[in-house]
């Protein structure tokens, strides 16, 4: 199937493969989680005297979500639990090492965002190129959809990536976004973030857990 010359063709990714489906954590609170596979934890915005107990509490895979980059407050009891950490690409080579060091085992989500748009296969394919370059192991893309079709184009970008046995995460931000939401499994997602409730939303389009569950195709 094609729109625009886009081709929006499901990935070859294995069947046994499946999506993890991911809630997003602000704050030291874990209620309407148990249907979630992994958990991304904010940890920079939770008090450190929290961290103890989280840690002993969360029995599922975590992702630690850095939004500081300068690695001079590396909480590296935090590292040394996760399996994963969410870094920003504009973050340096040289603190993605440091991670590794502490952590051999972890995997690094590399994300790139952009808030206003959806950028077009040439620049997605460079910025990419700049993620394996850092050491991404994952690569993540959260762009905003101006219309239906930016979701077709990160889709089929997706697919893309799963021809090439990349683990990647992408989706479309924003009310044209939503096809990527509900539809990005099929096309190769490695995972998926969801909200734990209406309240709790971390980016523009999200929807719950719950809603998926209950439009799942």
């Amino acid at each position: 199937m094609t729109l625009n010359n886009v081709n929006i063709a499901p990935s070859n990714k294995p069947s046994n493969n499946k999506m993890y489906k991911t809630i997003p954590i602000q704050k030291n609170n874990f209620k309407n989680t148990s249907s979630a596979d992994v958990l991304e934890i904010w940890f920079d915005r939770i008090k450190e005297s929290f961290y103890g107990d989280i840690l002993k509490k969360v029995k599922k895979p975590i992702i630690y979500k850095m939004e500081e980059f300068s690695g001079k407050n590396l909480k590296e009891e935090v590292i040394k639990r996760s399996q994963y950490v969410d870094i920003d690409i504009s973050a340096k080579t040289a603190l993605i090492k440091k991670i590794k060091k502490i952590n051999p085992k972890i995997k690094i989500i590399m994300s790139y965002h952009d808030y206003k748009k959806t950028p077009y296969e040439k620049e997605l394919t460079g910025i990419y190129g700049k993620m394996l370059k850092k050491g991404a192991d994952i690569v993540k893309f959260a762009t905003h959809a101006k219309e239906i079709g930016d979701s077709f184009r990160i889709l089929d970008f997706l697919s893309s990536l799963g021809h090439k046995n990349q683990e990647a995460i992408c989706v479309c931000m924003g009310a044209h976004g939503h096809l990527t939401r509900i539809s990005g499994h099929l096309f190769g997602n490695y995972m998926m973030y969801f909200a734990a409730d209406e309240k709790s939303k971390t980016a523009p389009g999200q929807i719950t857990i719950k809603e998926f569950n209950e439009l799942i195709i």
